[in-house]
């Protein structure tokens, strides 16, 4: 059954409870944590603090929403809000006496934070170019929101062994990377026409990163549940409860062998579709069936002249939508923050000039889905006035980066710091800056602080994660590892390989000569993760380690 409103008024008003409980001190701080946790409120690096994750089930937002998620960035989070690397929203310094308030407000727009952390199905991940994508071979828009709705209030959710990660892509360039994640699904077409998804498993990063293993070449689209509870079932069985560290699902496929695993995932959808396949496939008809793409309202010329910097910002930053008179627009978010003020300029923008939708990726950006063409002029000078009109989204300066030690008591380095200075290095190298970014094409630099890889440095063209080192003076300094060639995409997907470690101060010089050795070398065509195994991580070592001694002075 899909959850009611009454079913989240009623789980919101049982956490307020809880809340006010815990501000009483009538609930202990080790009893507070799973309490708090559920509903994505984490403590910080200073353990006094919070931190408050906000689900957007495939980035799906409407202007509304937005509206609300900027009042809260400025009511509660100091007028930051960062985008990470799954389409959630964190927000930083929340104080917890304002904390129901924040979750009522969301609930009024339609969004929830329940299962945004703990044990639970995590924000459910998708193609934030879905409905719009020349290439796809279907919106898959309600099956995201039909996953989402699923698991919410799933017995099963909140008591798995270990969090648990969804994604489901439809276009050919799986900007939901569902190699990585627990569950992903890629849209098809049968051979009959009907629509249908293919189904990996058991992927997931961390300091020990794997692949997702094939589990169904081709299920019917009305399916997609019952094999999703299937897998979640399998997990909540077979996953490691005592051991922490083994407990996500791709050690359980990793204990039982791809064979094993794969049949007895398919003997557990045999047993869902016998208990309730009837109300799942009708619960997916029924979405597919409601779903509709908010059609654009201005589609008129605005009259408005480009202004500098538009031809560049087209270029990477505007791409094809499937409608040919209009087209994607992304709006490129250094290391995924952007403030209250950033945010209710793009609601407005996305009511005025686009269909009064938005979308959040899982490189911190985010995107305007339908804007006419005619319309881009117009909507340039609204981003340029914002500040929002860095022209590089998708290449080499488009960063990805956790939080790091600015805000994560996990975390070993400063990760945002590191990406910041690679940026600077960039713009400065009268090589790389200009048009060198849009010269190489898409290019990703991914950074994690440490090896839990939440910015998912394993799967980047250039991975960086951080380590503490002790220098000959006792003291500890930050270096990054790097990795190269890393990919997601159906069949193509793979972990970088070790580089190694550079000190921070000399990482930017490393990756730019990385990248321009890239760029005079590479075949037509050819991509970086295949330049990589073309050419050999020998060879590009010793061109990151030659950018290094000169930018040393050696």
């Amino acid at each position: 059954m899909r959850p009611t409103d009454q079913d989240y008024r009623e789980a919101l008003a049982g956490h307020a409870g809880r809340v006010e409980r815990f501000l009483r001190g009538e609930i202990p701080a080790d009893a507070w944590r799973p309490i708090r946790l559920s509903y994505g409120l984490y403590y910080q690096l200073d353990h006094t603090s919070h931190m408050q994750r906000i689900k957007v089930p495939g980035g799906q937002l409407s202007a509304d929403q937005l509206e609300v998620l900027a009042k809260i960035t400025d009511q509660y989070g100091r007028g930051i809000g960062h985008w990470t690397t799954r389409q959630d929203l964190q927000i930083h310094w929340v104080p917890v006496e304002g904390i129901v308030d924040l979750y009522e407000q969301l609930h009024a727009v339609g969004i929830t934070t329940r299962g945004a952390c703990a044990d639970s199905v995590r924000n459910v991940t998708g193609c934030p170019f879905a409905g719009a994508a020349p290439d796809e071979a279907f919106d898959i828009t309600p099956y995201v929101v039909a996953a989402h709705e699923y698991f919410l209030f799933n017995p099963l959710n909140l008591t798995l062994p270990r969090k648990f990660k969804i994604a489901i892509e439809g276009c050919p360039a799986d900007c939901a990377q569902c190699p990585v994640n627990d569950i992903g699904a890629y849209a098809k077409i049968g051979a009959d026409g009907r629509r249908g998804f293919a189904l990996v498993a058991g992927g997931g990063l961390g300091a020990q990163p794997f692949l997702a293993v094939p589990v169904a070449e081709f299920i019917p689209d009305e399916d997609l549940l019952i094999w999703f509870e299937a897998i979640v079932r399998v997990q909540h069985r077979h996953g490691e409860r005592a051991n922490r560290n083994k407990a996500r699902m791709k050690y359980v496929v990793k204990r039982m062998g791809h064979e094993r695993f794969r049949a007895t995932v398919e003997a557990e959808a045999e047993r869902v579709a016998a208990e309730r396949g009837a109300s799942l496939r009708e619960q997916v008809r029924a979405l597919v069936a409601e779903h509709r793409v908010p059609p654009v309202q201005h589609v008129s010329p605005t009259g408005v002249a480009p202004e500098p910097g538009f031809a560049r910002w087209r270029e990477t930053n505007v791409r094809p939508h499937r409608d040919p008179r209009l087209a994607i627009v992304i709006v490129q978010l250094p290391l995924g923050d952007v403030s209250g003020e950033q945010m209710r300029l793009l609601a407005r923008v996305a009511r005025q000039y686009g269909n009064g939708t938005l979308r959040a990726t899982n490189d911190q950006n985010l995107v305007l889905p339908a804007v006419p063409h005619a319309a881009l002029a117009a909507v340039h000078a609204e981003l340029r006035e914002a500040g929002l009109d860095e022209p590089s989204a998708g290449t080499v300066l488009d960063v990805v980066s956790c939080p790091g030690m600015d805000y994560c008591s996990l975390a070993i380095t400063r990760s945002m710091g590191v990406a910041e200075r690679l940026r600077s290095h960039l713009l400065d190298d009268p090589d790389t800056s200009d048009g060198f970014p849009a010269r190489l094409g898409r290019f990703s630099v991914k950074v994690s602080g440490c090896p839990n890889s939440c910015g998912q440095h394993h799967v980047a063209d250039i991975g960086l994660t951080g380590h503490s080192v002790s220098g000959d003076d006792g003291l500890q300094r930050p270096y990054y590892s790097l990795l190269v060639g890393g990919a997601v995409g159906e069949g193509q997907a793979r972990i970088g390989q070790r580089l190694g470690r550079f000190a921070e101060e000399d990482t930017p010089a490393a990756i730019a000569a990385l990248a321009r050795y890239y760029e005079s070398e590479r075949h037509r065509g050819e991509s970086f993760p295949m330049f990589v195994q073309r050419v050999g991580t020998a060879a590009l070592r010793s061109v990151a380690e030659a950018a290094t001694r000169i930018a040393g002075g050696i």
